[in-house]
C-alpha cells in the first residue's frame, strides 16, 4: 500500500469545519473554560492553604529552615556543614534568657548569629540598621522594645539582665538594629556580638555548663527542596561519620513534605476533588461533542464516502479540540486564579490560621492546563469513536443521533404535545442523562453546603468554646501552637482591679504548673491499651514509647475555684468538696477526650512535687474532664493532668499568679467590660488576650457564612456547567430539528403549540433533575455529610433540600425560556425558506 501524507488536507478540512461550527465552538469553549476555572481555583486554594499553613507554623516555631542540628560542638559543626546536600547553613550560640522584669511575659533568648543567613532563618534579621559588630551593640525586635518601654530608634540604650551559671549580669547595650516583632512566635531574639558572648562563656568550663544548652552550637540549614527532610538529615549525619543517635536534630514540621509520607487522608481528599472536577468537565465537554457529532453525522458520512478513514476523522476532531483548548484554557487560567485568590481568605478563615497568603506559582497554571487537557482528551474519546465509525448509508438515515430506524407497529392514538415533548427528550437517552446529572450535581452540592452551615448548633458551640462571659489570660494560653509554661502572666493588681469593675458577678481563677517527672508505675501496660482502644496516630504511639523508654513524663497540675468543679464531666467516682479541701485528694482527667482511657483510677495513690522540691502523696478522688477551653493548649505523649482547689495548689505546689481569670458579668455591663478588655489587650498589654461569648458567637456566624459562601460559589460553578450543558442541548436539538419543526408547521402545527412543546421539553428535564436530586441526591448528600461530620460535635448532620426547592422556580424559568428564545429565532424565516435550507 502506498502511504500518502495527507495531514495537510485533513488539517484544512478540520479548520474549515471549525470555522463553520461557531455555535458548537462557543459551547465547547465555555465548557473548557469552566473546567479550567475549577482546576485553577482548586490548585490556587490548595497551594495557598499549604503556603499559609507552612508560614503560620514557621512563625510559631520561630524559623523557616528545613531542619536543625542541636547542641553541637564547633568540631561537629565543621564536619557537618560542608555536606553537598546542604544548600545553605548558619549557626547560633545561646547565651541566656533575658530576666528583665518587664520581659517576664515575653520569652527572650540572647544569642549570637554567625551570619545574616542564620538570623534570616529565625525571621530575626534587622530591617532597620544591622547586626551587632561591637561588644556593646545589640539588635532585637519591636516587641522587646515595647515591653521595655524603649522607642524603636537606633542608638537607644538597652539594659539587659541575664544569668549564666550562678552569676547574674546587668549590662547596657546600644541598639544598632531592629525588626518588626511577631506576636505569633513563641519567643523573641536578642542578637549580641560574638566577642562579647565568647568573653562571658570563657569564664566557665564545660563541666559547669554540662547538660546545658548554653554555649552550644545550634545549626539551621536548608536543602535544595523540602521533600523527605528527615531522610536527608540522617544521610548528612551518617556521611559525616557519626551515628544518627550521636547528633541531636530536628525537622521543621511546617513543611508538608518533610515526613516520609503524606497523609493518606489528604491524598485521598485531593484525588476525590480532582476526579469530581474531571467528571463535571467530562459531562459537559463530552456532551458538546456528542451532540456535534450527532448533528454533523451526514458530514462525517460524506467524508467517509470520499475516502477519509476513521483515523483521519479522529485526527480532524482532535485538531478542532486543540484549537478550542488554545482559546479556552488561557481564559480559564486567568479567571480561575482570580476565583481562587478571592476564595482563599474565605477558606483560610475557617481554619483560623495566623497567615492568609495567596499563593502564586507557575506550577498552578501548568497543572491546571494539563488536567484540563486530560479532561478534554477523555471527553472526546467517545465522540471521536462514534464519528470514526459512521458509515455513509447510516449517515443519510440518522437524525439527532438516533440510530434506530426499525419500524415498530404502533396502535393509533391521539397525539398530545406532552407525548411529543417526551419523545424528543428520550430520543437520545445518553444526552438526557448527561444534562440531568450535571444539573443535579450542583443542587446536591448546594444542599450539602447549606446543610453544613445550617447544622451549626450555637448553644453547643458556645458551651464547648467558652463557659463564662469572659476569659482573660496570656496570649499563649489561647494559641495551640504557642507554649504556656509556668509564665507569670496575670498580676494580682490586675485581678483585683477586675473584681472591682461594675457588674462583675463572679471572678474565677485557674492556676497551672507544669513539671517534668519520672514516669509513674500506672503507665505500665497503658500504651498497649491505647494501641487497642485509643484513636491515636502511629507517630503518637512511637513518641509515647520513646518517652516511656527515656523515663520522660510530664505533670500538668491545675488549681481551680469551686465553680469549675460543677462544670466537670465525671467518668469515675464523685467530687466531694469537703474532702478536696482537706488537701489529700486530687481529680485526674482521662487520657482521651471520650473518657474511655485513663491512666489513673479512683483510689490510686500519686506523688506530686512542688516547685521547691517537696513531695506529697494524694489519693485520686475522681476521673473527670474539666472544660477544655480553660485547659492548657499543648499536650505531651506521656502526660498526666491533676486538679485541686486553688488554696491547696498555692500551699502545696507553687505560689504564683493565675493562668486564667474568668468573669461572669450582668447583662447591663457586658458591652462596657468587652470594651475595657479589648482596649487593655490591644493597647495596655499586647501579650494579653481575652475571649468572650460575643466574640465566639461572631466567630461562629463568620464560620457559618464561610461555609455558605464556599458552597454557593462551588454550586454556582457547577450549576453554570449544568445550564451550559442544557442550553447546548436545547440549541443544537432545535437547530438540528429545523426541518422537522418546519414540516410540523406545514401540516398545521402553530407557533404557539411548538413553543409549548419545546417549553415542555425543558420542564421534563427539570422534573427529572428534581426527582434525581430528591432521591439519589439526598442519599448521596446525607451520606457524605454523615461521613464528614461523624457523630457528635457542634455541627449536626441534618440534610435538607430547601435550597433545591428554592432554586426550582429559577431553573423552570431558565429551562422554559431558552427553548422559547431558540424557537423564536428560527421562526423568523418562513416555512418554505427553512425547508429549502435543510434540503440544501
Amino acid at each position: 500500500m502506498i502511504h500518502v501524507n495527507n495531514k495537510k488536507t485533513v488539517y484544512h478540512v478540520a479548520d474549515t469545519a471549525f470555522h463553520a461550527n461557531k455555535m458548537r465552538n462557543l459551547f465547547a469553549v465555555i465548557a473548557i473554560v469552566l473546567t479550567t476555572v475549577l482546576f485553577t481555583a482548586l490548585f490556587t486554594i490548595g497551594g495557598s492553604l499549604m503556603a499559609s499553613m507552612e508560614e503560620s507554623v514557621m512563625r510559631q516555631v520561630g524559623g523557616n529552615a528545613h531542619g536543625g542540628f542541636k547542641y553541637l560542638t564547633m568540631d561537629e559543626y565543621n564536619k557537618l556543614k560542608d555536606h553537598p546536600c546542604i544548600k545553605e547553613i548558619g549557626y547560633t550560640v545561646v547565651l541566656a534568657v533575658a530576666e528583665n522584669e518587664k520581659l517576664a511575659k515575653r520569652p527572650t533568648e540572647i544569642r549570637y548569629a554567625d551570619s545574616e543567613t542564620a538570623a534570616k532563618m529565625y525571621f530575626a534579621l534587622p530591617t532597620v540598621g544591622r547586626m551587632p559588630e561591637a561588644d556593646n551593640e545589640i539588635a532585637t525586635d519591636t516587641i522587646v522594645l515595647k515591653q521595655l518601654g524603649i522607642p524603636a530608634e537606633l542608638g537607644q540604650k538597652i539594659e539587659l539582665e541575664f544569668s549564666v551559671g550562678e552569676v547574674h549580669y546587668t549590662e547596657t547595650f546600644t541598639l544598632v538594629g531592629y525588626w518588626e516583632g511577631d506576636i505569633i512566635s513563641s519567643a523573641s531574639q536578642v542578637w549580641l556580638n560574638r566577642g562579647y558572648i565568647e568573653k562571658i562563656l570563657s569564664q566557665y568550663d564545660e563541666e559547669k555548663l554540662k547538660d546545658n544548652v548554653i554555649g552550644t552550637v545550634n545549626a539551621d540549614f536548608n536543602f535544595s527542596n523540602s521533600w523527605q527532610i528527615e531522610k536527608k538529615i540522617r544521610k548528612v549525619i551518617a556521611d559525616s561519620g557519626y551515628d544518627v543517635d550521636e547528633i541531636h536534630y530536628g525537622v521543621n514540621w511546617a513543611y508538608a513534605g518533610g515526613n516520609e509520607s503524606l497523609s493518606a487522608g489528604a491524598i485521598l481528599g485531593a484525588v476525590i476533588i480532582i476526579l469530581m472536577i474531571v467528571f463535571c468537565g467530562y459531562l459537559i465537554i463530552s456532551n458538546v461533542f456528542l451532540i456535534s457529532v450527532s448533528k454533523d453525522v451526514s458530514f462525517y458520512g460524506l467524508l467517509k464516502t470520499i475516502g477519509m478513514t476513521g483515523r483521519q476523522i479522529t485526527l480532524l476532531l482532535r485538531r478542532q479540540t486543540y484549537m478550542l483548548c488554545f482559546i479556552a484554557i488561557p481564559i480559564g487560567l486567568i479567571v480561575g486564579y482570580g476565583v481562587g485568590a478571592w476564595l482563599t481568605p474565605v477558606v483560610l478563615s475557617i481554619l483560623n490560621t495566623n497567615v492568609i497568603k495567596v499563593y502564586f506559582r507557575v506550577w498552578i497554571f501548568v497543572f491546571s492546563a494539563l488536567f484540563s487537557l486530560l479532561t478534554v482528551q477523555i471527553s472526546i474519546r467517545k465522540p471521536s469513536k462514534l464519528a470514526a465509525k459512521v458509515s455513509p448509508i447510516e449517515a443519510l438515515r440518522t437524525s439527532d443521533g438516533s440510530q434506530s430506524i426499525a419500524n415498530k407497529k404502533q396502535k393509533s392514538k391521539k397525539i398530545r404535545l406532552f407525548h411529543m415533548a417526551w419523545g424528543n427528550v428520550i430520543r437520545n437517552k445518553k444526552k438526557t442523562v448527561f444534562v440531568i446529572i450535571s444539573l443535579s450535581f450542583s443542587l446536591i452540592i448546594l444542599n450539602s453546603a447549606y446543610s453544613l452551615a445550617k447544622g451549626f448548633d450555637m448553644d453547643f458551640y458556645l458551651s464547648s468554646m467558652i463557659s463564662h462571659d469572659f476569659v482573660l489570660g496570656d496570649v499563649s494560653c489561647f494559641n495551640v501552637h504557642k507554649e504556656y509554661w509556668n509564665q507569670e502572666t496575670l498580676s494580682k493588681e490586675l485581678v483585683d482591679s477586675l473584681e472591682q469593675k461594675d457588674g462583675v458577678e463572679r471572678l474565677g481563677e485557674i492556676y497551672f504548673y507544669e513539671k517534668n517527672c519520672s514516669v509513674s508505675e500506672q503507665w505500665d501496660g497503658f500504651i498497649d491499651l491505647v494501641k487497642e482502644e485509643g484513636d491515636v496516630s502511629a507517630d503518637w504511639i512511637v513518641m509515647m514509647e520513646h518517652e516511656l523508654a527515656e523515663d520522660m513524663g510530664v505533670e500538668h497540675i491545675y488549681g481551680v475555684d469551686d465553680m469549675f468543679w460543677k462544670e466537670a464531666v465525671l467518668y469515675e467516682g464523685e467530687i466531694d468538696l469537703e474532702k478536696l479541701y482537706s488537701g489529700n485528694y486530687v481529680v485526674v482527667s482521662p487520657y482521651d477526650e471520650e473518657g474511655k482511657l485513663s491512666v489513673y483510677h479512683v483510689g490510686d495513690s500519686v506523688e506530686l512535687f512542688g516547685s521547691d522540691g517537696t513531695v506529697k502523696r494524694y489519693e485520686v478522688m475522681a476521673v473527670a474532664a474539666m472544660p477544655h477551653n480553660l485547659s492548657i493548649k499543648h499536650s505531651h505523649p506521656i502526660e498526666s493532668n491533676f486538679y485541686m482547689p486553688c488554696d491547696v495548689f498555692l500551699s502545696d505546689i507553687i505560689e504564683k499568679c493565675p493562668m486564667y481569670v474568668t468573669l461572669d458579668v450582668d447583662k447591663g455591663n457586658i458591652e462596657d467590660m468587652e470594651q475595657y478588655l479589648k482596649t487593655y489587650c490591644n493597647e495596655t498589654d499586647i501579650n494579653m488576650q481575652y475571649e468572650s461569648r460575643a466574640t465566639i458567637a461572631a466567630e461562629y456566624q463568620n464560620t457559618q457564612r464561610t461555609y455558605k459562601s464556599v458552597g454557593i460559589v462551588i454550586s454556582g460553578l457547577l450549576a453554570l456547567i449544568g445550564l451550559v450543558n442544557f442550553t447546548n442541548t436545547s440549541v443544537t436539538s432545535i437547530m438540528s430539528r429545523k426541518r422537522e419543526l418546519a414540516m410540523l408547521q406545514s401540516i398545521g402545527m402553530t407557533d404557539r403549540q411548538q413553543n409549548r412543546m419545546l417549553i415542555l421539553e425543558g420542564m421534563i428535564y427539570i422534573l427529572f433533575t428534581t426527582m434525581f436530586t430528591m432521591t439519589i441526591g439526598v442519599l448521596l448528600g446525607a451520606g457524605a455529610l454523615k461521613l464528614l461530620l461523624g457523630e457528635g460535635g457542634y455541627i449536626k448532620a441534618t440534610f435538607t433540600v430547601v435550597p433545591s426547592i428554592a432554586c426550582l422556580p429559577v431553573l423552570f424559568l431558565i429551562c422554559g425560556t431558552i427553548p422559547y428564545i431558540c424557537h423564536r429565532i428560527i421562526s423568523k424565516k418562513s416555512i418554505v425558506e427553512r425547508l429549502r435550507e435543510c434540503e440544501a
